[in-house]
């Protein structure tokens, strides 16, 4: 936690053991770090990146540095039982259906988060209450032929009324100003047919914001499961200054694929990040070291040269997490010292604050070297 103190206390953070390879490339974002607009990251990914265990500590320690930004795109509600972000506590009351999830509808109207809520019923309400600095509240929605009307509540105060219909499927936005104070927002089916919502993004005129937008279970290719214009217009109003992606355990834990598949996949992923959101730098992350079962995954170091070499390609930067912990089968190390789980995949909430006190090093490093 040595990092995240001397951010705090305004201090130059440590040389990282682990720094972002080519930061170049995201020349823009440490720029903009500290400057009169806010720096909005979006980060995708897979169950490493949704539970935001990771993430929590590379947001603190970049707006303790550089300020508060909002906290950014949160899904409405809790599309998902674990569904947690830190410093939120979000609620689904009434039979809400979900999008974009295993096992549910998922017609490609899903909006940057990945999944959607749906309810025609007024007694239905889906709500966030987020911590931190925020002027204004943004929600995202669908506009369908049959759309009905969705009531915003701040603090259970209405504030205004939506209609969501439209003459066809398309993403739609609307943002309203926050008094200061103002923490809980709450949406209410309020007739006229069904409404469909993506999520709000609670957000600051400057400073940092890091939307955490993993799914469990998730592969890169999920990103090419949205329909292509309502995500790249989701994106564009998100207006990221850097997109970082951190995909390639579940990619792994598959064991034997066809890595020509794979690299032409990736290329696909980041050739449509690329086009949504064209002013935004990229970072590409390593995924962690794992076992399956008892070995370590035979393609891992085939996954990472492909991922350094689409980096490339799409003028990215890059970040090896499993340097992080220690390379090729430090995983059983971090199993010992507490800091990974039973199943050798995923981290413990410890071993999480170190991959982002190490990320945050990192950044911090590269902008101070710019």
């Amino acid at each position: 936690m040595v990092g995240l103190l001397l951010v705090v206390l305004g201090l130059a953070a440590p040389e990282p053991a682990v720094s972002i390879e080519h930061p170049e490339r995201i020349g823009r974002f440490l720029s903009a770090l500290g400057g009169p607009a806010r720096v909005r990251v979006t980060h995708f990914g897979d169950s490493h990146i949704a539970a935001d265990l990771w993430t929590a500590p590379i947001r603190a320690g970049l707006q303790a540095r550089f300020g508060d930004g909002g906290r950014g795109f949160l899904l409405a509600g809790r599309p998902w039982s674990s569904y947690w972000q830190d410093g939120v506590r979000t609620a689904t009351e009434g039979d809400w259906d979900v999008a974009g999830l295993r096992g549910g509808l998922d017609d490609g109207w899903v909006g940057p988060g990945g999944c959607s809520m749906a309810s025609d019923d007024p007694a239905d309400v889906v709500s966030v209450q987020a911590s931190g600095t925020f002027t204004a509240v943004d929600v995202h929605f669908l506009r369908q032929p049959a759309g009905g009307c969705v009531e915003v509540r701040f603090d259970d105060q209405p504030v205004q009324r939506l209609s969501t219909r439209g003459p066809w499927p398309a993403p739609g936005f609307a943002r309203i100003e926050a008094e200061p104070g103002v923490q809980r927002v709450s949406l209410h089916p309020a007739g006229g047919g069904e409404v469909r919502l993506f999520g709000v993004s609670f957000d600051a005129p400057r400073g940092v914001a890091w939307d955490a937008l993993g799914l469990n279970g998730a592969r890169a290719t999920r990103l090419l499961s949205p329909d292509p214009i309502g995500f790249a217009e989701g994106l564009a109003r998100l207006d990221p200054t850097l997109i970082v992606v951190s995909y390639g355990a579940n990619e792994l834990n598959d064991g034997e694929f066809d890595l020509r598949a794979y690299e032409a996949d990736q290329d696909r992923v980041l050739k449509r990040l690329r086009q949504a959101a064209p002013r935004a730098d990229c970072l590409i992350t390593g995924p962690p070291d794992m076992l399956r079962g008892r070995e370590a995954p035979p393609l891992a170091d085939a996954v990472y040269r492909i991922q350094r070499d689409v980096a490339g390609r799409h003028g990215c930067a890059f970040f090896d997490i499993r340097a992080v912990m220690g390379g090729p089968g430090s995983i059983r190390a971090w199993r010992r010292q507490g800091l990974a789980g039973r199943d050798f995949v995923h981290l413990t909430g410890r071993g999480y604050a170190v991959l982002g006190e190490a990320l945050l090093g990192a950044i911090l490093a590269a902008h101070e070297r710019r």
